[in-house]
């Protein structure tokens, strides 16, 4: 075997820890392990949290010494200086401590000589794993002395875990919905308030809960067709076909399409929804109480009217166009361009000059920017 086969398999084996850890979160601290080895990092942390509620962050860390990071909440989280690194990121970005040009005053900080220096603690990597108007997630890695700064080559092996924790994390919030709600109620399917379909290998309908069941009809985003289920909206039927079909050839391979689809019904209230679907496996089954006949899981979540009533706001008060402001509603709802432009049908060159427009338009220069001002329009106390 090839060193760069070896490593091939060392990333396939790590992508399918992240999505079992997206399942059963007692495996994220051994996903954490293997992140920390394939970027060659001395300790790694993957946290979660809501920035509305202030619900407490999901927060999983490995290779930290545990009287240090008491030590770090204690007296140095608040000098750190790199804490401006996740509000300056979008989506999918990641950055090294010393790559910013004021690194060196690092080295002279009190956060540097109080608590990296005595680890042999040299440099930090941070990634957003997503960033939306409700919640933010980030993955931060930190090398020692001997692992040295993050070179290009590291960070790259960072960028390629974006799209797989991104999931991770939509696909773990369903099944964090789908756990309360078990405890809830004993009749688990019909005590969900999103709607849960467990589908065949070509999206038949299997099973479905109380709440799946409400939001079927011919003129709702969701349609029991004769053959499987079908979404009203022809792009995101067709999103969801080829969502099912990347499933199909394995759960690396899903990609970017269909992971998460906004579906729209025919002028419905309270139509719009956005669905989440996961490929089910053998160990996956019994936590969906599957038969052996259901190959995916799919969850369908009510669009928040809040974040629409942000987003007309906006296309009001800065003159989008009719497709601009579709757009913006798109790459909010499945969180970034690339997916945006899955399912919009269009070319990601094509989505970022709508972006583009959009933010000459509001005076922004980032997407991270752009969700401050929507969150803003979003608050009952706007303007």
């Amino acid at each position: 075997m090839t060193p760069d086969d070896a490593k091939l398999n060392e990333f396939s084996r790590l992508v399918g820890t992240i999505y079992d850890a997206a399942v059963d979160p007692a495996i994220w601290p051994a996903a954490l392990q293997a992140v920390r080895a394939f970027v060659d990092a001395e300790t790694a942390a993957f946290t979660s949290y809501d920035v509305f509620d202030r619900t407490p962050p999901v927060q999983f860390h490995v290779g930290y010494d545990a009287h240090w990071m008491q030590v770090y909440l204690d007296r140095f989280y608040a000098l750190n200086p790199y804490m401006d690194l996740v509000a300056r990121l979008d989506s999918g970005e990641a950055a090294s401590s010393s790559a910013r040009p004021d690194y060196p005053d690092l080295l002279a900080s009190e956060f540097y000589t109080g608590w990296l220096k005595p680890q042999g603690l040299v440099d930090g990597a941070v990634m957003v794993v997503e960033k939306s108007m409700n919640s933010i997630t980030t993955l931060v890695c930190v090398r020692n002395e001997r692992q040295g700064a993050f070179d290009e080559a590291a960070m790259d092996r960072v960028g390629l875990l974006y799209p797989h924790l991104r999931r991770a994390v939509l696909i773990g919030r369903a099944f964090d919905d789908y756990r309360r709600r078990r405890a809830e109620d004993a009749a688990v399917l019909d005590s969900l308030a999103g709607g849960m379909f467990l589908l065949g290998p070509r999206g038949e309908i299997r099973q479905v809960n109380a709440a799946g069941r409400a939001m079927l009809g011919p003129r709702s985003a969701l349609r029991a067709g004769a053959a499987r289920l079908e979404l009203a909206s022809p792009a995101a039927d067709r999103a969801l076909c080829a969502a099912l079909a990347a499933a199909r050839d394995g759960e690396a391979d899903l990609g970017l399409r269909g992971v998460s689809i906004p579906a729209s019904g025919e002028g419905e209230p309270d139509g719009d929804l956005v669905l989440h679907l996961l490929p089910l496996n053998a160990g996956r089954q019994p936590s969906v109480e599957a038969g052996d006949d259901a190959a995916f899981v799919l969850f369908a979540k009510r669009i928040d009217r809040g974040d629409l009533a942000a987003i007309a706001t906006f296309a009001g008060r800065f003159g989008l166009t009719p497709k601009e402001a579709e757009v913006l509603r798109t790459v909010v709802e499945v969180g970034g361009v690339p997916p945006a432009a899955d399912v919009l049908g269009l070319s990601a060159a094509t989505v970022r000059t709508h972006v583009t427009a959009i933010f000459d338009k509001s005076g922004v220069r980032r997407q991270a920017d752009l969700i401050r001002l929507l969150m803003e329009m979003k608050s009952p106390f706007a303007r």
